[in-house]
């Protein structure tokens, strides 16, 4: 029998160890330290949290605003093999032992995000911060038997308080903060009884603050804040049969977040000499804009080489300018700051609709139903390159009278006489699911749930990349200042509505994923102290995507080009504007997924109380579509159009044990995964391109809890990762050639990247110099042979290349793509080697007033932001603290506190992006929030 204290009634603490230590006003044995036993529901039925045989951490309000857990960014200085970063376009990466989101387009997270056991596939953790919830909870593992859609890595499920029915008085709470940077919050609830089975409650958040950034250029600060949120439910709840709760939650944010942080390049300004023979005024061509290297030097604080970018390209070969535009640019090394010619845009909306329903069919079966509607959508506009060149353009030829006076006038970017670029991203969810589940609860050695899902869903997505080059550009071709070209349509709108212009990047997809599935569960109490769970799954997915193809710069091909033109037809469309007719991929794939645990509750000599398990469980995640490339872009034949499910078998020991007469808790976890499939993203010729590759995972995870003496409580949360990749080969776009002396990087006239022999380019150089810009095309077939300049060493990946017009003057080469890098052996992304947690918190006790006093302290080690683990993409480890003072009247209702976080003001690099080649290769960096301190008063009626 145990021999702690087990109180029920607090079922709504948090079930880890840091939040049981983070408890505001703990129970204790009278006279005694002992360390109470709480009840969650993260196998969805109550169970004592050192009962439960799943890994699960768990936080109610009360240890979430103790350990200014404002949101699910701050999650992981709580929980052991927990990882979580923004990502770069607005979403963020949430990682569980070494399990995440590392893939974009129609990839899923790795991590399922729940609102009261509903799924949201779009969703506002990162963004919003929590507010009158019961407990937020986070399963580390696969999920699926239970749990509504599948989930490799695990679940985080944010369960709000609901309407409580058959008060008398109406009650609530209302929280007031304010706080360094003009921070000022305001949250609260309250709850209406209307009768005696109905109630409503009402709840809401809203921060504002200004920005933890400066723009350099505007003087203005950035990356403030301006969200609001509030929930509405009504909750009836005649007798013990029937229980139905209707809840509306409405989002809405409109600031100047900064969707990404400082972008960092060390400049490539193209090698002067290639072979022993000069490049002179190629050089350029042969830069790929930003070089390889740790992104913690000082060298990474320049910026990319215009010329090695498609927008500078473009202007250089166009007459615009002449050279690297960014040349010598070195920017501040705050990571916050920004150098653009206008404020980052960030808007975001969501709406939430569920209906939670279950009605008890007998005095042990109950059937539940959860119906849940979720509608989004976002809208971010700014600086694609976040610095502000030294450059101005000096347009020759009939350029000139393009930009008079070395003024571009853009309908999308407006007048300048520097080379400016913008990113317009635009997204339009909404997802529907439906459960239905029924489950015993019988004293009998067996019990059950089985369910069914259905969800649907539909997204359409918009992303925009503006340059006033790319219209100068066109604007040239429409003169007749280009030869051998036809006009492109310039689109005279902003924001673009009919979305014909040839004169910017757009992507633009319609995707609809519809998921049915069965589940369950059976329990069986083979003794008093063995018990065995066996889960079962079966999932059918279906996903469609209507994309239309990038016809950045792409004329119309009613007539055939002439051969030997060199002009590339585009099959895509037909006329000289208007959307090109949109392409469709289909997917579909069915998975049978499960769950086997042994759980043991020996009573043991030297322990208060003891749990043991054992489990086995397979997780999956559906494939999807990679985002169409350029269909004139060399090298786009290297790429896939689809990329494969995930597939994880995982194996997992655990014990949950109260020791010392019940003043410590000692929980520890050792886990293998056996992983086929795992998807990763990289960017290839403009377009998002998901691989898959095998790892194996294992670690170990421990929490304690130790009460020395009475109100004294020390917590810890540590975790050990290892993970190794077991085969695959990809080509890293930043290092194409390896250090192989025998290639060279060149850049084609769309700005993508290839590679040739040094021994060809350096005869090129000297026989025919304005022909390099033709290598990633595909030379004429005798110049080619004769100079061996597609002659590749062995280990070069090829591609097909485009240009086949006139197979007597043109051939179809295999253009060299790079060195793929073997993958064996390499560390998966964001997974570092160990993380720490620790805590300490104490409380003085006078008459009516607690005092309480807290500090937390999290660190992690080193990690990589890609699979290619190379020095450009280390990420070094980092730590965080955070402290509390909590002065407390519970006859009053009144809470006082005063808080720190990010104590030492650390500002590391949490992750990075790299983008493409035609975008010169940068690396988008993203950070901490800064020290903040301030003020909170929660007074509750």
């Amino acid at each position: 029998m145990s021999k702690t204290l087990h109180l029920r009634s607090l079922l709504v603490v948090g079930a880890s160890a840091a939040a049981l230590t983070a408890m505001s006003s703990p129970a204790f044995a009278q006279g005694a330290n002992v360390i109470e036993e709480l009840v969650v529901t993260a196998q969805r039925r109550e169970e004592s949290l050192q009962d439960v045989p799943v890994a699960v951490s768990a936080f109610s309000e009360d240890s979430l605003r103790v350990q200014r857990i404002d949101g699910g960014q701050n999650l992981l200085q709580a929980i052991p093999n927990v990882n979580f970063s923004r990502s770069n376009f607005g979403g963020y990466n949430l990682s569980i032992r070494g399990i995440g989101t590392k893939v974009v387009g129609s990839g899923e997270a790795g991590v399922s995000f729940h609102q009261n056991n509903t799924p949201q596939s779009a969703n506002h953790l990162a963004d919003a911060e929590f507010y009158d919830v019961e407990r937020v909870e986070v399963l580390r593992g696969p999920q699926g038997t239970l749990y509504g859609r599948n989930a490799t890595g695990g679940v985080v499920n944010v369960i709000t308080v609901k309407p409580a029915v058959g008060d008398e008085h109406m009650s609530g709470w209302l929280s007031a903060e304010y706080g360094n940077y003009k921070t000022t919050r305001l949250k609260g609830a309250v709850n209406v009884p209307l009768n005696d089975y109905m109630a409503m409650r009402w709840a809401a958040s809203y921060v504002k603050r200004d920005g933890y950034g400066d723009n350099t250029y505007t003087h203005n600060d950035i990356d403030d804040r301006d969200l609001s949120s509030s929930r509405l439910q009504f909750r009836i709840k005649p007798n013990d049969v029937l229980d139905v709760n209707v809840l509306w939650e409405h989002f809405n944010e409109k600031d100047s977040r900064s969707r990404i942080g400082k972008q960092l390049c060390i400049p490539d300004p193209g090698p002067a000499t290639i072979g022993g023979v000069a490049t002179g005024a190629n050089r350029n061509f042969f830069s790929q804009g930003c070089l390889p290297g740790s992104r913690y030097q000082n060298a990474a604080y320049g910026a990319v080489n215009s010329v090695a970018t498609l927008g500078g390209l473009l202007a250089q070969l166009g007459g615009l300018s002449n050279g690297d535009l960014n040349a010598g640019k070195i920017q501040d090394h705050n990571l916050l700051n920004i150098e653009s010619v206008t404020d980052p845009i960030y808007q975001a909306q969501q709406d939430f609709f569920q209906i939670d329903a279950s009605v008890a069919l007998t005095d042990s079966l109950t059937l539940a139903s959860l119906t849940g509607v979720n509608y989004n959508e976002g809208y971010s506009y700014q600086d694609y390159n976040r610095v502000v060149g030294t450059g101005t353009f000096s347009p020759v030829g009939f350029m000139a009278f393009v930009a008079p006076g070395g003024f571009v006038t853009d309908p999308q970017v407006g007048r300048d006489n520097k080379l400016r670029a913008f990113d317009l991203g635009r997204t339009d969810s909404k997802e529907f699911s439906q459960e239905l589940r029924l489950f015993s609860n019988s004293e009998g050695p067996l019990n059950f749930s089985v369910g069914a899902l259905y969800t649907k869903g539909q997204s359409v997505t918009d992303y925009y990349v503006f340059a006033n080059s790319l219209t100068a550009f066109a604007q040239l071709s429409d003169l007749g200042g280009i030869p051998n070209t036809y006009p492109y349509y310039v689109d005279p709108n902003f924001p673009p509505s009919d979305n014909e212009g040839r004169n910017y990047y757009d992507s633009r997809g319609h995707g609809t994923t519809t998921s049915k599935a069965v589940f369950g569960e059976v329990y069986w109490s083979l003794s008093d102290t063995l018990k065995l769970t066996a889960g079962l799954r079966y999932t059918d997915d279906h996903k469609v995507l209507d994309s239309t193809p990038i016809t950045l710069l792409a004329g119309p091909t009613k007539t055939a080009p002439p051969p030997g033109s060199g002009v590339i037809a585009n099959p895509n469309f037909t006329g000289g504007r208007g959307a090109a007719p949109s392409v469709r991929v289909d997917y579909q794939n069915a998975a049978t997924t499960g769950r086997l645990n042994l759980q043991w509750t020996p009573e043991l000599s030297f322990t208060e109380a003891s749990t043991f398990y054992a489990t086995y469980a397979r997780g999956y995640k559906a494939g999807g579509f990679n985002t169409p490339c350029d269909a004139t872009t060399p090298g786009c034949s290297a790429t896939t159009s689809s990329f494969a499910p995930e597939q994880l078998d995982a194996f997992e020991l655990g014990t949950k044990n109260s020791l010392l007469g019940g003043s410590l808790i000692l929980n520890a976890t050792a886990f293998y995964y056996n992983y086929k499939g795992y998807q990763i993203s990289k960017i290839v010729n403009k377009s998002s391109q998901n691989e898959n590759v095998d790892a194996k995972i294992k670690g170990v995870e421990i929490e304690s809890i130790w009460e020395p003496i009475r109100n004294l409580r020390f917590n810890l949360q540590y975790g050990w990762l290892d993970t190794e990749i077991q085969n695959g080969a990809s080509i890293d776009t930043m290092n194409r050639t390896q250090g192989n002396p025998n290639l060279v990087v060149v850049k084609a006239t769309d700005g993508s990247n290839c590679v040739a022999t040094t021994s060809g380019v350096a005869t090129l150089l000297t026989i025919a110099p304005s022909a390099v810009l033709g290598i990633c095309s595909g030379l004429p077939a005798a110049l080619a042979g004769a100079i061996g300049i597609y002659n590749y060493p062995a280990g070069v990946a090829t591609a097909p290349a485009f240009v086949n017009n006139a197979p007597a003057v043109n051939t179809v080469a295999n253009i060299g793509q790079g060195i793929p890098v073997a993958l064996t052996g390499k560390e998966l992304p964001n997974s570092p080697k160990w993380t720490l947690g620790f805590g300490a918190q104490y409380k003085w006790m006078f008459d009516n007033w607690d005092l309480t006093a807290r500090a937390d302290y999290y660190r992690q080690a080193d990690s990589y932001a890609r699979i290619f683990n190379s020095t450009t993409d280390a990420l070094e480890g980092y730590q965080n603290v955070n402290a509390t003072v909590t002065l407390s009247n519970s006859d009053w209702g009144l809470d006082v506190q005063l808080y720190g976080k990010n104590l030492t003001d650390e500002q590391p690099i949490t992750d990075l992006y790299l983008t493409d080649d035609s975008s010169g290769l940068f690396t988008n960096t993203f950070t901490l929030e800064p020290r903040q301190y301030g003020v909170t008063v929660t007074k509750k009626f």
